[in-house]
């Protein structure tokens, strides 16, 4: 039975949508042997409860196990600058809004929203008549709409993205920390995170640095209080919008 069941040999293999299936296992509560075959299942793109498993005795089932140990270690953290009629953006380019909208996706789930994170960051491109390369503007894009493209390409092509933004956003907390550190309420964060290890302790603490800063107010602040300009702020680059802030900061603005 095994030998007519053909299994991927590489993440190289495996699409997208079959990661996010494959990731969501994580939180299920299952036997072993079921949850190996719910993997099976995904790689296979059958169901569980499909004859050919039921079928299986315990060597056989062991033997599929084995061919796919692989899916212990992660896809790699390379990834294609360049899908198709799309390009990475330069992420130190970002815009205000599109690191906003990113935190959001990030802060909810990268692993549901991979496809929406991919949407912001992978936009068409043209020349304009002096040889420069434009970006598609991201008010224009459905991010919706263009997140299902990023659906059928292999993992591989895309899971490095994830590392890519929060590399990116691990260096913006640090360099402007000081812009932070005085939303943050200590002693709450301390008593929510207490029993998690270090490492899970300074995570959060810089996730509750994001959270609490409140991007609505940045906003409401930089543009007056006049909504009219909302657009107009959240076009603006992030670093320029950060170092701006860094400015009015240190002049008790």
């Amino acid at each position: 039975m095994s030998q007519e069941i053909k299994l991927p040999k590489s993440w190289d293999e495996i699409y997208a949508d079959q990661w996010v299936e494959l990731k969501k296992l994580d939180d299920e509560e299952s036997s072993f042997f079921i949850r190996k075959i719910k993997i099976l299942a995904i790689l296979t793109d059958t169901l569980p409860d499909d004859e050919k498993w039921e079928d299986l005795d315990v060597e056989e089932l062991t033997k599929l196990i084995d061919e796919i140990k692989w899916l212990k270690y992660e896809p790699s953290n390379e990834f294609k600058k360049i899908i198709d009629d799309f390009t990475c953006i330069d992420i130190n380019k970002l815009k205000l809004g599109e690191f906003i909208d990113l935190e959001y996706f990030f802060s909810e789930s990268y692993i549901d929203n991979i496809f929406k994170i991919c949407a912001i960051l992978y936009r068409k491109t043209k020349k304009d008549e002096w040889g420069h390369l434009l970006y598609e503007p991201y008010h224009l894009i459905d991010i919706n709409e263009r997140s299902k493209y990023f659906e059928d390409l292999p993992i591989s092509y895309i899971f490095g993205i994830i590392k890519y933004y929060l590399d990116f956003k691990e260096t913006i907390i640090s360099t402007y920390q000081l812009l932070f550190e005085p939303i943050i309420n200590e002693n709450e964060i301390e008593e929510e995170i207490i029993e998690y290890d270090p490492e899970e302790q300074e995570q959060i603490k810089k996730e509750e640095i994001l959270t609490k800063w409140g991007w609505e107010n940045v906003i409401y602040k930089l543009s007056n209080s006049d909504i009219t300009k909302y657009d107009d702020i959240t076009n603006l680059p992030l670093i320029f919008v950060l170092n701006h802030l860094s400015y009015m900061k240190d002049l008790n603005l």
